[in-house]
C-alpha cells in the first residue's frame, strides 16, 4: 500500500504519545514496526492497537486475534491507514478522521504556558474534561510531567485555563493532540499550534483531526495527508 510518508510519520508520532501515556498509568505495552500493542487495558480515548506502518495487516490481524483472547469484552484498533478487513471478524467503525501536518515554521501566541506541576496539570485535565472529553478516570499522571517528549501546553488567564493541548515531541516531528477550549472557540487549534511551534520550530507539526476540529486544523495551515479510522468489537470473532 503507498501512503504519503507524512501520515506514516504522524501514526508513528502518536504511538509515541501512546507509550507516554501507557508508561506514565504503569500499563504494559509491545513496540513493533508496524503498530503499538497494548498489553493491559488502555486508558478511556485509546485503542489496545495503533498501526503505525502501512503494508503488514496479517501481523496486525494476528496480534488483534491474540487481544480478543484477552480482552473477552472487547477491543478497539487504530486502523492508521484504512486498510484492515475486519468487518467480518466483528469489528464496527467508531469514527474516521484525517492525518494533519505542517511544515515546520514558529509563530507566537501570547498567554499560552507550559504546564510543569502536578496541580496545574490537575486543572488543566479538568478544563479538558469540561470541554467535551468527559471520563472519571485520571487520564494524564503526573508522571508525565516528568518527561522530555510529553509537553501540556495551557492558555492561562488570571490562574484559569482556558485552552490547552498536548505536544508529543518525536525525532523528527512535534504531534499536536487533545486541543481544547472551554468556550469551544475556532481560533484555539491556530493558538495551539503556535504554542507547539514554539517547542520545535525546525520540525513539522503532526496529528489527526475530524469534522469541525479538522476544518480548524486546514485553517490554521495544516494539510490533510491520509485517512484513518478508529474500530471496536463488543466481541471480535476470529
Amino acid at each position: 500500500m503507498n501512503a504519503d510518508p507524512r501520515a506514516i510519520m504522524a501514526a508513528k508520532n502518536n504511538a509515541d504519545l501512546y507509550a507516554a501515556v501507557f508508561s506514565a498509568h504503569g500499563l504494559e505495552f509491545t513496540r513493533k514496526p508496524y503498530g503499538f500493542i497494548g498489553q493491559d487495558r488502555p486508558p478511556p480515548y485509546y485503542s489496545n492497537l495503533s498501526v503505525s506502518l502501512p503494508g503488514h495487516a496479517d501481523e496486525v490481524t494476528a496480534e488483534l486475534r491474540a487481544l480478543s483472547e484477552k480482552f473477552v469484552a472487547g477491543i478497539g484498533v487504530k486502523d492508521s491507514f484504512c486498510e484492515l478487513a475486519l468487518e467480518w471478524n466483528g469489528f464496527e467503525v467508531l469514527f474516521g478522521a484525517s492525518w494533519i501536518w505542517r511544515g515546520p515554521g514558529r509563530d507566537e501566541v501570547p498567554g499560552w504556558i507550559r504546564i510543569n506541576r502536578a496541580a496545574g496539570l490537575q486543572r488543566w485535565e479538568a478544563a479538558w474534561k469540561q470541554s467535551g472529553s468527559p471520563t472519571p478516570h485520571i487520564m494524564f499522571p503526573a508522571a508525565l510531567l516528568e518527561r522530555a517528549d510529553t509537553v501540556f501546553l495551557g492558555h492561562v488567564v488570571d490562574g484559569a485555563i482556558l485552552a490547552g493541548c498536548i505536544a508529543s515531541l518525536s525525532d523528527d516531528c512535534v504531534g499536536i493532540s487533545n486541543v481544547f477550549s472551554v468556550s469551544n472557540s475556532s481560533e484555539v487549534f491556530a493558538q495551539a499550534t503556535a504554542a507547539v511551534s514554539g517547542l520545535a520550530p525546525d520540525s513539522p507539526i503532526v496529528g489527526y483531526e475530524s469534522g469541525d476540529d479538522l476544518a480548524h486544523a486546514l485553517n490554521a495551515g495544516f494539510l490533510p495527508v491520509g485517512n484513518l479510522r478508529i474500530l471496536v468489537a463488543r466481541k471480535a470473532r476470529f
